[in-house]
C-alpha cells in the first residue's frame, strides 16, 4: 500500500512538472521576490517556521519565514522539518513546483546565482559552513553514516568502471536517480594504502546487485 502511494505521489509530481514552462535561471532570478538557501525548523499549526541561512534577494523577509504546510500531492513544494532547500518564491504566496526551489541536496547551481547576483548575504555563518560541510564530505551506506574527513575510504564508480576521488564522483542531482554508496569490503590493504572501507557508487532508481564478479573487480581494481 506504501509503494502505491508513492507512485501515485510520484506520478503527480512529474505531472506537474511537465507542465511547466522552461525558463533559464537567469529569467528566475530576474522575476522572483526572494531567493535564499533555508533550513526548516520548526512547525507551527498549519505552518512551518524556516530559517534564512543565505540570501539573495529579498529585502522584505528576516531572519525566520514561515510557510503553510502542503500536501506531497499538492501543486506546490512541501517543505519537512530538518531538511535544507534553496527556494524561489514571491511574497505571500507558496513555492511553486514549477520553480528552482529544491532540496540543498540536488541543488546544483548555488554558484550560479552567486555569479548573478554578487551581493548574496550569509546570515547564519555557522549553520551555513555546516551545511556546506554536510554536503561535501558526508554520505551514507548500508544505514551508516561515513565522513571522507575522517577515514580512508575507496571509491569505485561502477558506470565508468574507474576509482575516483569523492569529490569527483557523479553528484546528487535528482530525486529520482539518486546516488548510493554501497559497502564492498573493509580493512583492504594493498601494497601501497590501507583502506578503512570500500564502496561502490551508482547514480540510477534500481538497487545495486553486489554479485562475487564486481566485487572482485572492484577490489582488483584497487591494486592497480
Amino acid at each position: 500500500m506504501r509503494l502505491f502511494t508513492s507512485i501515485l505521489l510520484l506520478l503527480s509530481f512529474v505531472g506537474i512538472r511537465a507542465q511547466c514552462e522552461s525558463v533559464t535561471l537567469k529569467q528566475e532570478f530576474e522575476t522572483t521576490q526572494n531567493i535564499a538557501l533555508v533550513q526548516a525548523k520548526k512547525l507551527h499549526n498549519d505552518s512551518i517556521q524556516v530559517e534564512i541561512v543565505k540570501k539573495w534577494k529579498g529585502d522584505s523577509i528576516g531572519k525566520y519565514v514561515k510557510f503553510e504546510l502542503k500536501k506531497f500531492n499538492s501543486e506546490y513544494l512541501r517543505l519537512d522539518t530538518g531538511k535544507t532547500y534553496i527556494l524561489f518564491w514571491f511574497n505571500g504566496l507558496s513555492i511553486d513546483r514549477c520553480s528552482r526551489s529544491s532540496n540543498f541536496r540536488y541543488a546544483h547551481f548555488e554558484y550560479e546565482l552567486d555569479l548573478l547576483y554578487s551581493k548574496y548575504k550569509i546570515e547564519n555563518v555557522l549553520l551555513y559552513d555546516s551545511i556546506q560541510y554536510r554536503k561535501k564530505n558526508i554520505f551514507e551506506a548500508g544505514g551508516q553514516t561515513f565522513d571522507v574527513q575522517k577515514g580512508k575510504y575507496a571509491f569505485y564508480d561502477v558506470r565508468t568502471g574507474n576509482l575516483k576521488s569523492f569529490k569527483d564522483l557523479p553528484k546528487d542531482l535528482s530525486y529520482r536517480n539518486r546516488r548510493k554508496f554501497y559497502i564492498i569490503d573493509k580493512n583492504v590493504e594493498t601494497a601501497k594504502q590501507k583502506y578503512d572501507v570500500v564502496f561502490a557508487l551508482v547514480v540510477d532508481k534500481k538497487e545495486l546487485q553486489i554479485t562475487k564478479a564486481l566485487k572482485k573487480r572492484i577490489l582488483s581494481s584497487l591494486y592497480k
